[in-house]
């Protein structure tokens, strides 16, 4: 039995070595040059994975990558899928590859298309024309490049708090703007606030933000100040833009998140379809989350084959 998982984060790699330990074939289907997912970009310890106290996210999708490397199976990389038809046992889904257009028959389709971090079109633009401007925390430009600087972060949850925290304690200047109020937990809240260095601003959103030579300047009604890097941290988004090319009737019923709705077996309302890791609306979006959605998930395909 075929089962085609689309994503090759966490949870599509645990997918997959589960198929093969449940006697299925499992054929991953993986739209960037590389595997790991999302993490590989996290120079931050991971704290939600049991065992490895200082490893970083970076470290710990490179570990996992290896042992799914060395699995027997087959990795389509660099692969866009451009078409899905069909049903359960009977799925074809359309691939562009570096090595020309591809038709894939699929008994099952397990969705681990994971995340990506929220932003809006301005700020996507303004990235886009300075390195000075970072959306997401997944970079080695903060961990690296960022020293005695001015720094605005617009967010206010966790993501932004800790990010504050640690550029706060190698020299720089942080202030923390939130459209409402912060809701990352009040420990980060309470350290920030004893740190002379980060000033947290509520209902602190900028009026325009533009760059300027090798600043970004922030505004605030006639106030406009002059920041060297600009972070955006306001989140994740559903990775469920694949479903676009998906047919009709083969498109799972998503969360007013825009998230992928399940059952407890990782099942979607589609048979055949199912669907594991931060893609789907789980309480605790994480590595071990992942880890095991994507193990239940082969399990259902075994129940259901």
């Amino acid at each position: 039995m075929i089962v085609a998982i689309l994503g090759a984060g966490p949870a599509g790699m645990s997918c997959a070595n589960a198929c093969l330990s449940f006697g299925l074939t499992p054929i991953v289907i993986e739209q960037s040059n590389q595997i790991g997912g999302i993490q590989l970009g996290n120079f931050h310890p991971n704290l939600w994975l049991l065992g490895e106290p200082e490893e970083t996210g970076r470290e710990m999708s490179l570990r996992m990558a290896r042992h799914f490397a060395a699995l027997p199976l087959r990795c389509l990389t660099q692969a866009l899928i451009v078409g899905v038809e069909g049903a359960a046992g009977d799925f074809r889904l359309k691939l562009e590859t570096a090595h020309g257009g591809e038709t894939l028959q699929a008994d099952a389709i397990v969705l681990a298309t994971g995340t990506y971090p929220r932003s809006t079109p301005a700020l996507a633009a303004l990235a886009e024309q300075s390195q000075q401007v970072i959306v997401g925390p997944l970079s080695e430009s903060i961990r690296d490049d960022i020293r005695s600087a001015r720094v605005l972060i617009l967010g206010g949850g966790d993501n932004a708090l800790d990010h504050a925290l640690f550029l706060a304690e190698r020299g720089n200047q942080v202030r923390v703007c939130t459209r409402r109020r912060f809701s990352a937990r009040q420990p980060f809240q309470e350290t920030c606030k004893a740190n002379p260095n980060i000033e947290l601003r509520n209902d602190c959103v900028p009026d325009d933000l533009q760059r300027e030579e090798n600043h970004i300047v922030a505004t605030w009604g006639r106030i406009k100040v002059r920041y060297d890097w600009l972070l955006a941290m306001f989140g994740y988004l559903p990775n469920s833009a694949v479903l676009d090319i998906f047919a009709p009737e083969l498109k799972p019923a998503l969360s007013t998140s825009g998230h992928v709705l399940t059952d407890v077996w990782q099942r979607t309302n589609v048979p055949g379809i199912y669907a594991a890791g931060d893609l789907t609306e789980t309480p605790q979006p994480s590595v071990p989350t992942a880890l095991a959605q994507g193990l239940v998930a082969a399990r259902a395909v075994e129940l259901d084959a």
